[in-house]
């Protein structure tokens, strides 16, 4: 066969170790996965840096922008928002409505905690009753182990032998992370709450 038929010609697919060139449309490709791995990293300056490239990728790109508002982060969470604050879509306003209740709530029962008084542990308990849903949980939860103040923790007590049966757990969780199993041992010889939530790990 002659010589010139060996050669590959301009358009022959051709096999080796050569790369292929990446496709000038590369949005379908893997661009948009390129950015997810990048969000995945612990690395907080790439996360950032991959949430500015998703805005280049339409509807899929504004999503992941939109869930980074739940970033394990802040920086991300407030870079995140700040590439979405000017924008008009009625998701990404209601998720940016969504941020600014969680986060200002989240400073609000924070202030309760530190505060300490008994109105204080009032509001976050009865938030328990008024608002239920696993957010407000994880709050509340974190909330009452910043209560460090005595009246605070004699209030938390009331509610420990006193509460709703949801009250009394999140009661029976301050003192668990105390240490303080009198009080919960006392807890359960009354029957307000039993032996697994006063003693599980």
């Amino acid at each position: 066969m002659s010589q010139k038929y060996n050669r590959p010609r301009e358009y022959d697919a051709v096999l080796g170790a050569q790369q292929p060139q990446p496709p000038i449309n590369g949005v379908i490709l893997g661009g948009i996965e390129g950015v997810k791995r990048r969000l995945a990293s612990t690395d907080v300056k790439q996360k950032i840096i991959a949430l500015e490239d998703a805005l280049k990728y339409g509807a899929a790109g504004l999503e992941i922008v939109v869930q980074a508002l739940q970033d394990k982060y802040s920086r991300v969470q407030q870079a995140a928002y700040l590439l979405l604050y000017a924008r008009q879509e009625a998701v990404v306003q209601q998720a940016l409505h969504e941020y600014k209740t969680k986060n200002n709530r989240f400073d609000y029962f924070v202030a309760l905690a530190k505060a300490g008084g008994v109105a204080d542990v009032d509001k976050l308990m009865d938030s328990l009753e008024n608002d239920f849903n696993s957010a407000t949980c994880k709050l509340v939860d974190y909330a009452l182990s910043l209560v460090k103040t005595n009246e605070g923790e004699e209030r938390i007590k009331h509610y420990l032998f006193n509460g709703t049966q949801t009250q009394r757990n999140y009661a029976a969780l301050y003192f668990k992370r105390k240490g303080a199993r009198d009080v919960l041992v006392e807890a359960v010889n009354q029957g307000c709450i039993d032996k697994v939530q006063a003693f599980s790990k």
